[in-house]
């Protein structure tokens, strides 16, 4: 029987370190990519597979969109005013926010081609302004059928308010914990419209009440709102009118943190050319005194399930885009 003898060579002792540093590093390196996958996962509702910029199915803004014009051209007041500044304030956003996040937001798409996003908001978690979770507030006001973003809101266990007053069928409830439903609209006044008036709720009661008188119904009146979602077919203009209009009404706002707004120009819808000048001119107005009490513009975007475009004052505008303002000094 043949023996087949091995040798056994002995490592140099700076290749033995070499080894040993090696296993080191790896372990290290091992532990760093475990305790990254614990911070993802617990910040998993913060990542958004589907962006606007990185999915070429999501339609862009139009080079080229149909115009609605005016049908009379009676637009003879205030010769000096132009609506680049109302065009400023709706597009170029006041500070910044490292930490924009996407949030909520169902994918309908047409074909294989087209898809549009819709329901989703973008929400600033810079330490200066960002929900503390366990421990914040959100009204969202408009929820309609739509609620994917307030159902992302409680990953950070918020307390969440939801309100529409167009439901039918439709009551106030818990939907899951922390997430209420209230069958009550916003308004610049407190009013009760009853079945039978003419309206677009005439089949039913529809409650409306101002942010005071809520915030003082559901004991908020002394808690700060991290989050006021309003998305109420341009009744925006009113609602936040009437909030900016004394400074004891706009005492209602101080302490909210963030307003994510769907902007509505409808009122440059207008049949005539000086009714939207009007109506321009107030909505001017309003975003004026909204960074005036501290609320700047950080992201907008155009809505892109569903876009037109008007004109006013040779100025072509996209009427519907999503907004938000942090507030700061």
């Amino acid at each position: 029987m043949k023996m087949i003898h091995c040798r056994v060579r002995h490592r140099p002792r700076t290749s033995t370190i070499s080894v040993v540093m090696c296993l080191v590093m790896w372990a290290v390196l091992g532990l760093v990519q475990e305790q990254q996958k614990a911070v993802m996962s617990q910040e998993s509702y913060l990542q958004v597979a589907w962006h606007n910029s990185m999915d070429t199915k999501l339609p862009l803004p139009e080079t080229n969109p149909e115009v609605i014009h005016p049908d009379i051209q009676d637009d003879t007041e205030y010769p000096e005013w132009s609506p680049r500044r109302l065009q400023q304030l709706l597009e170029s956003p006041t500070t910044f926010c490292r930490r924009l996040t996407n949030l909520g937001g169902k994918i309908r798409c047409k074909d294989c081609h087209t898809c549009v996003i819709d329901g989703n908001k973008y929400i600033c978690f810079d330490p200066d302004v960002r929900p503390v979770p366990g421990n914040c507030l959100v009204y969202s006001f408009g929820v309609g059928n739509e609620m994917s973003f307030d159902s992302a809101m409680l990953h950070l266990n918020c307390s969440i308010f939801a309100f529409d007053m167009t439901l039918m069928n439709s009551s106030n409830s818990m939907i899951a914990e922390g997430l209420h439903f209230l069958d009550l609209g916003i308004a610049s006044i407190n009013s009760d419209v009853t079945g039978g008036d003419k309206t677009q709720w005439e089949s039913r009661n529809a409650h409306f009440r101002t942010l005071e008188v809520i915030r003082d119904i559901l004991g908020h009146k002394n808690r700060p709102i991290d989050i006021l979602k309003l998305d109420i077919e341009n009744m925006e203009w009113k609602v936040l009118g009437d909030i900016l209009s004394t400074p004891e009404k706009s005492r209602v706002i101080q302490d909210v943190r963030q307003i994510a707004l769907e902007i509505h120009l409808d009122g440059l819808r207008n049949s005539t050319a000086w009714e939207r000048v009007v109506a321009a001119r107030e909505m001017e107005d309003v975003l004026e005194r909204l960074h005036s009490h501290g609320f700047h513009l950080v992201h907008t975007e155009l809505n892109t399930a569903h876009q037109v475009y008007a004109e006013v004052r040779g100025q072509v505008l996209p009427l519907y885009r999503e907004s938000l303002f942090i507030r700061r000094p």
